[in-house]
């Protein structure tokens, strides 16, 4: 007797031709509503600026033709639309994409839900928490590194280079920088005790969490101030005049400005962070919308300027957008008082604005190019410093991440060869080459650093090894920050007059 087989029917409902004629007019009739709502949207947006309505509704009328009779066939005839799931939601959302895609124009894009939630959540620049950031040192130690302005942690009292001892009674010793995290991650109405040690003193804190805007970090220190802005949120021009006043009360009357890899944010917090170092009306930027019109925009009323005698800032070929806003206003409106130090920066002289959709996606178009407060151009251009000085490439290139395992050779070509030999020459290591060929010799420089991290040294890339190159290259960066960090180190030497510009 033969194998016993099984055989499985897929059932399906049986459809009539008018149920299926029904269905096909309902995914016209969502699709003739989105392509309704950008004509109306276009047409009104050129009746607004003087042109001809009925010739712009013409023409796009017989695009939209065209856009519908394409969407038709492949949502009803395309063969390989039967294994998309939601195939006309799908077609909807590649052309409202493919739409806002230009080669000229990298920051107009249609975003989707998880993109517009991310890209909105990165501009808040708050969370809840005490308001610190913290590494492991080459002791397995837990280092405070940045401490925010007007957070819990900095009104507890807590300084950067304390030592994170215990956290609710549990011994960092034996915890991960996540578990570390996962403790201190409270709700505002619960309280972190926390043991650090300081010169040598434990001490017990009790931090109350709270909203913390993790934008500025600033500092006192020998005979100047340091202020870190990492990003334009809404609330960073507040913390931005408190962290002035606090080292301008200390009596210290030169700051450095730490501006790399600030992308920027709210041009809005541009001009409330440019009040407070320029006085009432003065020109912080200009902007150019699509008919050539320009428009100035001056510093407001809200904030009072502080002086300096000398602002010395950081930037580098990260520094973007609201940043170069900022750095240009300073520069062209208190002149010598400015020295900018490091590399040209991005160069991104456009202003965007966020449509929301009521699904949760958005639109976010260009709709101006701005100009520095003297005219001057700043897209595609950027600014130049002062001072030119450049870190060790490790600090600015970065590692894929990958999903898949992945296990490169000697002698191979990989993307993930470049990032590793640079790290490995960054540590010491002999590694010959810092381009995508990874080479023998590169090849035993990494089993030499495997066998110093205690991992099998076959001398092959692969997740866990890139894993510990990264983080052991974070650890000696921050174990000889004042050493590799020429840009800050050129700074200080400014601010105390040991080096002429």
């Amino acid at each position: 007797m033969g194998e016993k087989r099984t055989v499985i029917y897929k059932l399906e409902r049986h459809k009539w031709p008018d149920e299926i004629e029904a269905e096909k007019k309902a995914r016209r009739r969502k699709f003739a509503v989105v392509c309704s709502c950008l004509l109306f949207f276009a047409a009104g947006f050129f009746v607004a600026k003087g042109t001809q309505g009925t010739v712009v509704s013409g023409e796009a009328s017989a695009e939209m033709q065209k856009l519908e009779s394409v969407y038709t066939i492949l949502n009803e005839d395309w063969y390989f639309g039967k294994d998309i799931q939601d195939l006309s939601t799908t077609l909807l959302e590649k052309a409202i994409s493919a739409m806002a895609y230009s080669e000229s124009d990298p920051h107009t894009y249609y975003m989707s839900q998880e993109d517009a939630q991310n890209f909105s959540s990165s501009l808040e620049g708050t969370f809840v928490g005490i308001g610190i950031q913290f590494y492991q040192n080459a002791q397995g130690q837990y280092v405070v590194s940045a401490v925010f302005e007007n957070s819990p942690a900095q009104k507890a009292g807590l300084q950067r280079g304390d030592l994170i001892i215990s956290v609710m009674g549990e011994d960092c010793s034996t915890l991960s920088s996540g578990e570390i995290q996962e403790l201190l991650a409270l709700s505002e109405d619960e309280t972190a005790q926390i043991v650090i040690e300081r010169d040598g003193a434990q001490q017990t804190v009790s931090v109350k969490p709270a909203v913390v805007d993790n934008t500025v970090a600033a500092y006192v220190e020998d005979g100047y101030g340091y202020v870190v802005l990492s990003s334009f949120a809404e609330n960073s021009g507040t913390d931005m005049q408190s962290a002035l006043q606090r080292i301008r009360d200390a009596g210290e009357s030169k700051i450095i400005l730490d501006l790399r890899d600030n992308g920027g944010g709210y041009l809005s917090s541009a001009l409330d962070i440019a009040a407070c170092f320029l006085p009432q009306d003065t020109i912080v930027f200009q902007s150019e919308d699509r008919s050539g019109e320009r428009t100035e925009y001056k510093v407001t009323e809200g904030y009072t300027p502080i002086s300096f005698d000398q602002i010395v800032i950081l930037m580098n070929e990260n520094t973007a957008s609201a940043s170069e806003v900022l750095i240009s206003a300073l520069d062209e409106n208190l002149g010598d008082q400015v020295i900018m130090i490091g590399n040209t920066t991005y160069g991104k002289g456009t202003m965007q604005t966020s449509v929301p959709f009521s699904d949760g996606t958005s639109l976010k178009y260009t709709t101006a190019q701005w100009f520095s407060s003297q005219g001057r151009q700043i897209n595609g251009v950027g600014i130049t410093p002062d001072v030119e000085v450049s870190l060790d490439e490790a600090r600015s290139i970065g590692m894929p991440n990958y999903t898949e395992e992945i296990s490169v050779e000697a002698d191979s070509v990989a993307v993930i060869a470049k990032p590793v030999q640079i790290y490995l020459r960054f540590l010491g290591y002999d590694a010959d080459r810092s381009d995508e060929y990874f080479s023998q010799a590169s090849s035993r420089a990494l089993a030499q650093f495997q066998r110093d991290q205690g991992l099998e040294a076959d001398g092959v890339i692969d997740n866990e090894t890139a894993k510990a190159l990264v983080n052991a290259a974070g650890v000696y960066w921050n174990e000889h920050e004042e050493e590799l960090d020429t840009q800050k180190r050129k700074a200080v030497e400014i601010i105390h007059g040991r080096e002429a510009v």
